[in-house]
């Protein structure tokens, strides 16, 4: 929902028409640009990423589109005590 509208606000600017809820969500699916879900889902897609690529760095844009801000600060802490948590000891196993 709030990706959503950020990506129509976006769009909006130039005038551009924003896509579909539907279009959008073909984003967030395991192929997709968008990385949403529970810390072990965001950390499994980049795991399997890094299985593809061998990236060692991953970057991840948030925008806030309407969020509480508690919400998204409490995204970003997720990120830090639980997905990166989770990646960096996978790829520590032999």
């Amino acid at each position: 929902m709030y990706e959503h509208r950020t990506m129509a606000e976006g769009l909006a600017e130039p005038g551009r028409p924003a896509p579909s809820l539907a279009d959008r969500a073909a984003q967030h699916g395991p192929d997709g640009m968008v990385f949403v879900g529970s810390p072990d889902e965001i950390a499994d897609r980049i795991l399997h990423l890094h299985g593809l690529l061998g990236h060692t760095r991953q970057i991840l844009q948030m925008d806030v589109g309407g969020m509480p801000q508690r919400d998204f600060l409490h995204a970003i802490e997720l990120l830090g005590t639980k997905v990166l948590p989770k990646i960096r000891a996978e790829l520590a196993k032999p």
